[in-house]
């Protein structure tokens, strides 16, 4: 198993910015297969309530910049947890052998 993991700054969630605070995205691939799958913990600074659907994401951070669509699977109105169900337009897979 391959894996990444980005710090991210500030999402948009299908165009509309949540609230900043930060969360980790991370990206992984098994060494049989080059598919990724691809997570996102975000917390956002005030309560932010999200309905469980699907989401087109804009992610950036320190190193990153990355989109992709993805489902809402858990959020407390602060926690926020989106699991990819795409492409991940951004992310090179060279970056498993830098990282």
């Amino acid at each position: 198993m391959r894996h990444r993991r980005y710090f991210i700054q500030s999402l948009r969630t299908s165009g509309l910015p949540v609230p900043e605070r930060g969360g980790d995205l991370i990206v992984a691939a098994t060494d049989e297969n080059d598919d990724l799958d691809w997570e996102l913990i975000y917390s956002s600074s005030e309560n932010w309530r999200l309905a469980k659907e699907p989401y087109d994401l804009e992610m950036t951070g320190p190193e990153c910049q990355f989109a992709g669509p993805a489902i809402l699977v858990r959020s407390d109105g602060r926690s926020h947890v989106f699991r990819g169900v795409g492409t991940l337009d951004g992310f090179d897979p060279a970056a498993f052998e830098a990282g």
